[in-house]
């Protein structure tokens, strides 16, 4: 981390020592990475946010070609190389095409794809693009996804943004192993 040290139990305020002991616990005294670890430097904000992280990225029920497109788009909005490479290999492996992939990389005009990754592509750039999406946009992707769906995906596009942040404010270096050609930032 650039501009910051790695957390330590040591370099937190002592008070939330007993928070920082239980993140640790939980992830079986494995330091988290990435916005996981910009986070640990504020223990109790990181407990916290580590159940809802977990269930975003292990148990929601969206497909996770979705998923992964969803923080893709939110990587792009936001310029962060470090989510880019993380997830563009994933979204390759879970069935998102190379041309895809390469256009949302480029801010080209999307190629062909599937209708529901078409359709709720449409959705996250219109609303992390313009901050709003068209009623027609909105009653395409819903009658796609359904409510319960779209509500997650939503919720997805936030917590990505809000690792974007952590990870720009901080300037957090790409890990040594990247899989992905470079986001152009």
């Amino acid at each position: 981390m650039a501009r910051i040290p790695e957390p330590t139990r040591d370099n937190v305020p002592e008070e939330t020592r007993a928070s920082f002991d239980k993140m640790l616990e939980a992830t079986k005294g494995i330091m988290p990475t990435g916005p996981g670890a910009i986070a640990m430097n504020s223990p109790e904000f990181a407990l916290r946010r580590n159940p809802l992280s977990n269930y975003m990225r292990r148990e929601m029920t969206v497909p996770q070609a979705i998923q992964e497109l969803a923080i893709l788009a939110t990587a792009r909005a936001m310029d962060c190389p470090y989510v880019w490479n993380a997830h563009a290999t994933l979204a390759r492996k879970h069935g998102v095409t190379d041309a895809l992939i390469d256009a949302l990389r480029e801010r080209q005009p999307l190629p062909e794809a599937p209708a529901d990754q078409a359709v709720f592509l449409r959705y996250a750039l219109e609303l992390l693009n313009g901050h709003r999406v068209t009623q027609a946009t909105f009653d395409a992707v819903h009658g796609v996804f359904g409510t319960s769906n779209l509500v997650e995906l939503t919720a997805l596009i936030g917590h990505y943004v809000q690792n974007t942040f952590l990870l720009n404010a901080f300037a957090v270096d790409m890990p040594a192993n990247v899989t992905a050609p470079l986001l152009p930032i």
